[in-house]
C-alpha cells in the first residue's frame, strides 16, 4: 500500500525551490531617516557668480555660508512581489518531525516596489541672495520629491531548525515552526542607493509538507508586524542641487545644495509572506518510481545485478547494482 511508504518515509535533506508563480508577499513599507546636515547655495566667484548664496540668520552676513538643517526622507506605502529562494527539507515521518535548513526567501530583485518620496525639512532661520528671500526657521515643511523604491528584501536562514508534524492525510502533514532569519532590506532614497540595512528576526512559518509518489511539496505562511531602528545607516549625500521657492517674498526660486549625512533609519513592515517550494523526489529504493517499493523493484534490482553506471537500480550510486541495493529495496519494502 502506497499509505504505509508514505506514513514511515525517512527522506534525507532535499532541496526545494520556491514557485515563484505560487509565492509572493504584499503588505505596506515604510522608511524614514534622520539626516542632521547642511544647506548652502551654490554661488562660486569663480564657478557659477550668478548662484545662490545662503547668509545666516534674519539679517545675514556675508559670502556664502553654511545653514544647518535636518532632512527627514521618508517613503512608503503597499506592496506585492512574488518570491523566489530554495529551502531544504529532511521528512521524518517514523518520528513525526521535519527539519529546515538553508531557507533563503527573495523579492523586489527582479521588480523594485516604487513608492512615493517625501523629504521633510527643518532647517535654522536664514536668507538667500540671487534672488533675495527670507526663509524663517524652525518651521517643519514636507516637499514631494518624486518616488524611491525598495530594492530588496531577502530572509535568510540562520541556524537549522527541527519541528514536530502532524498527520494531515495519508500523505499530507502540518507543522509550525519558528526560523531564525537574517532579515536584508535596500531601498533607493533621493536616487542613492541605501546599502544593505541588516537586522535578525524570526520567522514564524506554519503550513504543510506533501509527499507523493514523485514530489516533495512544502507550503508556508507567515504574517509580521516590525518596527526596526537602524543606527548609523549607510546614506549620505554631499552637494546634491536642490532647488527650493523662495518664502518671503514667494515667487522666485533659491537654487542649494544639500549635504547630509544619515544618523539612523526606522523601518516599519507589515506584511503577509505565502510560498510553495517543490522538489522532484523518489522513494529509497522505488526504482521504477511506481510509488511502491516490492517485488517489481527487486527483481529490477537483481536484471540489473552488475557494475551499471547511472542506472536507476544502483540506489546507492556507488557504480554497481549489489547486494547493498537489493537491501535497500527490503529495507524500505512497502508493497507486493
Amino acid at each position: 500500500m502506497i499509505t504505509t511508504a508514505l506514513i514511515t518515509c525517512v527522506l534525507a535533506f532535499t532541496p526545494l525551490e520556491l514557485d515563484s508563480a505560487q509565492s509572493n508577499v504584499d503588505g505596506t513599507f515604510e522608511q524614514s531617516t534622520y539626516m542632521p546636515g547642511s544647506l548652502i547655495g551654490n554661488w562660486d566667484a569663480k564657478v557659477n557668480p550668478k548662484g545662490t548664496s545662503t547668509l545666516p540668520g534674519y539679517w545675514g552676513g556675508s559670502g556664502n555660508n553654511s545653514i544647518g538643517c535636518e532632512l527627514t526622507p521618508s517613503l512608503g506605502g503597499p506592496f506585492n512581489s512574488p518570491c523566489f529562494g530554495t529551502v531544504d527539507v529532511e521528512l521524518d515521518t517514523v518520528t513525526d518531525t521535519m527539519t529546515i535548513n538553508g531557507l533563503r526567501i527573495e523579492t523586489f530583485e527582479k521588480s523594485p516596489a516604487t513608492f512615493p518620496l517625501t523629504l521633510g525639512m527643518l532647517y535654522e532661520t536664514f536668507r538667500t541672495v540671487q534672488p533675495s528671500s527670507l526663509y524663517p526657521g524652525d518651521i517643519p515643511i514636507d516637499i514631494p520629491l518624486g518616488e524611491g523604491s525598495l530594492t530588496t528584501m531577502k530572509f535568510e536562514q540562520g541556524i537549522e531548525v527541527s519541528t514536530a508534524i502532524t498527520v494531515v492525510d495519508e500523505q499530507t502533514w502540518s507543522y509550525a515552526a519558528d526560523i531564525p532569519v537574517i532579515i536584508t532590506v535596500e531601498a533607493v532614497v533621493l536616487g542613492t542607493p541605501t546599502g544593505p540595512i541588516v537586522s535578525a528576526g524570526i520567522l514564524q512559518l506554519t503550513g504543510t509538507i506533501e509527499q507523493t509518489t514523485s514530489q516533495l511539496t512544502l507550503t508556508g505562511m507567515s504574517s509580521w508586524d516590525s518596527n526596526e531602528v537602524i543606527e548609523d545607516p549607510p546614506i549620505a549625500f554631499e552637494d546634491i542641487p536642490f532647488a527650493i521657492p523662495t518664502i518671503i517674498p514667494a515667487g522666485n526660486t533659491a537654487n542649494l545644495l544639500v549635504s547630509a549625512v544619515a544618523q539612523s533609519a526606522t523601518i516599519m513592515t507589515a506584511a503577509n509572506l505565502q510560498f510553495i517550494a517543490i522538489a522532484d523526489t523518489l522513494a529509497p529504493g522505488d526504482v521504477d518510481g511506481d510509488g511502491v517499493v516490492g517485488v517489481n523493484d527487486l527483481l529490477a534490482v537483481i536484471g540489473a545485478w552488475g557494475p551499471c553506471q547511472g542506472c536507476t537500480e544502483d540506489i546507492n550510486n556507488d557504480g554497481v547494482v549489489n547486494v547493498t541495493d537489493l537491501l535497500e529495496v527490503i529495507g524500505n519494502w512497502s508493497g507486493s
